[in-house]
């Protein structure tokens, strides 16, 4: 009927946007054949070096033309060499508009390993690098997703650069973990900043211990408290004082498994100094057996080894 706007069909769709993607298709093949058939090693083509900024723009996990444009900028430098009078402002002008470049690139894939290790190493043959630019970068890209790991191995690439401070660094660690428990990247940064000690220790379990109060099904901080407890500066009662804990929140959260198996480790290196805990890790692997049962078998066998060093304990003691 007139006025009326034509729907169309779910294979008229499905024709337009293979049509659509066999265009992408072919302009990326003419592109990276204009690219690859102008490569030289001592020259480059600007229109071959504009080609790849609209495919790397579109996609930037094109490895190859990431590895071009190094080649370029190789060359770049080697000519700032020869000008001793405007040189080193060329090769700055050039690696800076080359800077801006990748950061048009990061909205179409902010995770792009390609993006971030071409931005370093530009970064690396900066005459002058502003590090102190890249690492607002950082803190702004985390802003949009915390959990993007790319920039967080990235910020702890630049710390040492610009001698950011170990309190400035957990402060902001804690911040994010705050905002959102749930963050593997933000653990495990917290773990490479500094070695644990017994002045350290402390904070970082009452921290965990927030953490999984707050929300006992997520994995993530209990993975942190696995890394803690493996550090011999735990001692005994802080290892007893979390069994006592974590049997309260196992009152709350009864059928959760993380809880159960936070015990399982605290009792394994419990049971080196006090035989008797070897009675609950076996209760422990039992239910563990029930409440995860994907992962059956090895309970089982962890549970048959707690099983025979009782018997050998018991034993001893006859």
């Amino acid at each position: 009927m007139h006025g009326r706007l034509k729907v169309r069909t779910s294979e008229e769709q499905k024709a337009l946007k293979q049509k659509e993607q066999q265009k992408k298709l072919a302009a990326y093949h003419m592109g990276m054949h204009k690219i690859l058939s102008t490569r030289k090693s001592d020259s480059y083509d600007p229109e071959s070096l504009q080609i790849s900024c609209q495919i790397l723009i579109a996609n930037p996990d094109v490895y190859t033309l990431w590895n071009y444009r190094k080649e370029i900028i190789l060359m770049e430098i080697e000519a700032s060499k020869k000008d001793e009078n405007e040189g080193e402002d060329k090769l700055i002008k050039f690696l800076e508009n080359e800077i801006k470049f990748t950061e048009q690139c990061l909205p179409a894939n902010p995770k792009s390993y390609g993006i971030w290790h071409h931005r370093y190493w530009i970064m690396l043959n900066h005459p002058r690098p502003n590090w102190e630019n890249e690492f607002s970068l950082c803190t702004k890209y985390l802003s949009i997703d915390d959990r993007n790991f790319h920039v967080w191995d990235y910020r702890r690439l630049l710390v040492n650069k610009i001698g950011i401070t170990l309190d400035h660094e957990l402060k902001f660690s804690t911040d994010r973990l705050n905002i959102n428990f749930s963050n593997y990247s933000s653990w495990h940064y917290r773990s490479t900043l500094r070695n644990l000690d017994e002045k350290c220790v402390e904070t970082e379990l009452d921290l965990v211990k927030n953490a999984v109060f707050t929300d006992p099904a997520d994995s993530s901080a209990w993975f942190y408290l696995r890394w803690i407890l493996s550090n011999p500066s735990i001692t005994k009662e802080a290892r007893e004082e979390l069994l006592n804990a974590f049997e309260q929140l196992e009152e709350l959260e009864p059928n959760c498994k993380w809880v159960i198996l936070a015990k399982c480790w605290l009792t394994g290196s419990l049971v080196l100094s006090d035989p008797q805990y070897l009675d609950k890790r076996i209760t422990f692997y039992k239910k563990l057996a029930t409440l995860d049962p994907l992962r059956r078998g090895q309970y089982e066998s962890y549970l048959k080894v707690a099983e025979e060093k009782l018997k050998g304990s018991l034993d001893k003691t006859q």
